[in-house]
């Protein structure tokens, strides 16, 4: 059994027991988090769509907040005698995957869609015959677009007799 989820905007598979590092989260070490399921699997059955991954419940324990490895970054100008010596840590969690629930049986997602489309039967023979569209008037006849001056001569030159 596995599931997809999102954490961080990104997306992450994940099993029963699994220790992952992912980008830092917003809550405590120790404390736990349901993540966004994407996708979700069974082995026999695959739940993908939304009504089917509404029972899916996924549980993650936060462990520990860590720092990624540094990476060094340097800067460099040619012929200017400038460079520059940085470095960068990303902070990190590391968590673990404690439970995944698809919410009873596959049977039972299959059932939901089965369920839910009687209801909408029942309302579509309830609702009345649409009404014909109003009849739009016609548009006002538009006025034709304003001519432009002409163009104004030079004047002429004076010239001396």
């Amino acid at each position: 059994m596995f599931a997809v989820i999102s954490l961080g905007g990104k997306q992450y598979r994940v099993t029963k027991g699994e220790r992952l590092v992912v980008d830092r989260l917003a809550v405590d070490a120790g404390g736990t988090l349901a993540p966004d399921v994407v996708l979700a699997s069974d082995g026999a059955k695959t739940l993908a769509t939304a009504d089917e991954l509404k029972p899916v419940k996924v549980s993650v324990r936060v462990k520990e907040h860590t720092l990624g490895p540094k990476i060094a970054i340097r800067t460099y100008r040619a012929k200017k005698s400038s460079s520059r010596r940085m470095g960068f840590r990303a902070r990190q969690s590391v968590i673990e995957v404690e439970s995944i629930a698809l919410g009873g049986t596959a049977k039972a997602a299959e059932k939901a869609p089965a369920e839910k489309a009687a209801p909408a039967e029942k309302k579509a023979a309830a609702k009345p015959a649409a009404k014909p569209a109003a009849e739009k008037k016609p548009a006002a006849p538009k006025k034709p677009a304003a001519k432009k001056p002409a163009a104004k001569k030079p004047a002429e030159k004076k010239t001396e007799d």
